[in-house]
């Protein structure tokens, strides 16, 4: 099968926007299925007839499938189906007002998952004493710390069970004289926990969780080797969910007096480079049939189950 023509895809999305008003690419996708998702995403990018509005934020993050290479978040294949608003000159006050409805979407996604996090350490805590608690803290990062959290079903990779869109992030720091016994525990009632809202099929989410000693961490934040770099990008981006505040915010501070945040932000600028030269080589590749090489520019190893 050739490639679709570029000019006639563009002429159908605009009829479908002059009938239907502004639409994300998620849409667009349903509205033409016949037509690959890479020739969609090249006609609205390369049309000089269509306006487009971006509500994602865009965040680090490496790609260990690509010699850790550093890419930003969302993918271009997701920033276009779930963040991208497309329609014509004459719309923009309907551009304006779907632009708002869909933020606000993702961000009450986004707050749902941070409540269900925060239930989730609240049973944690429940049968912890307070001089415990007092000597942990936890924090969740990714997309719902950039309130970016969607709902799209997804296969679960382990079990193969279908969940709720964006996984759960949550980081446990525990104090270094917390005994060996505490993170034992914490780590059990976690895994209990994590199984009770993958399967439960009220909530149907996943979490993923890790207990680290705050000397690990501060270890992390040398920033020398790719699972440094992450626990460190991790703690960077992160948001406080419970816990010692005060614990928190030594590790917060940590990340200053190293200059790892200077280190991340360069690497985001690096990222972002990266990101305008991959969307340049997209836009000339054929989308009839996408290579190896061409796939990993359009979206993360990670999200190929949910884009195949």
């Amino acid at each position: 099968m050739s490639a679709p023509d570029i000019t006639l895809v563009e002429a159908q999305i605009v009829d479908l926007l002059n009938t239907q008003g502004p639409m994300i690419g998620k849409e667009l996708a349903a509205a033409l299925p016949d037509i690959p998702v890479l020739a969609l995403w090249q006609a609205c990018y390369q049309s000089r007839a269509l306006h487009v509005s971006h509500f994602a934020s865009y965040y680090l993050r490496f790609d260990i499938t690509r010699d850790d290479q550093v890419r930003l978040s969302p993918s271009i294949l997701r920033d276009f189906l779930s963040f991208s608003l497309f329609g014509l000159p004459g719309q923009r006050d309907q551009m304006i007002e779907r632009q708002g409805t869909l933020s606000n979407m993702h961000r009450e996604i986004s707050r749902e998952k941070i409540a269900l996090a925060q239930q989730v350490m609240k049973s944690l805590f429940l049968d912890l004493p307070r001089e415990i608690r007092s000597s942990m803290c936890a924090f969740i990062a990714g997309d719902l710390a950039y309130f970016l959290a969607h709902n799209e079903p997804r296969e679960h990779l382990v079990s193969g069970e279908m969940v709720k869109g964006s996984d759960i992030d949550i980081v446990i720091i525990l104090s270094d004289d917390l005994p060996d016994a505490i993170r034992s525990k914490i780590d059990t009632d976690m895994i209990a926990l994590k199984n009770y809202y993958l399967r439960h099929p009220q909530y149907r989410h996943e979490i993923d969780f890790i207990t680290k000693r705050k000397s690990t961490m501060e270890r992390q934040l040398q920033y020398s080797d790719i699972h440094d770099k992450i626990a460190s990008k991790i703690a960077y981006e992160s948001m406080f969910l419970g816990g010692s505040l005060t614990l928190y915010m030594e590790v917060r501070d940590a990340m200053i007096s190293t200059g790892v945040d200077r280190l991340i932000e360069a690497d985001f600028d690096h990222a972002l480079k990266d990101r305008k030269h991959a969307m340049q080589k997209l836009l000339l590749a054929s989308s009839d049939d996408i290579d190896e090489e061409t796939r990993s520019l359009f979206y993360f190893s990670q999200e190929r189950v949910e884009f195949s």
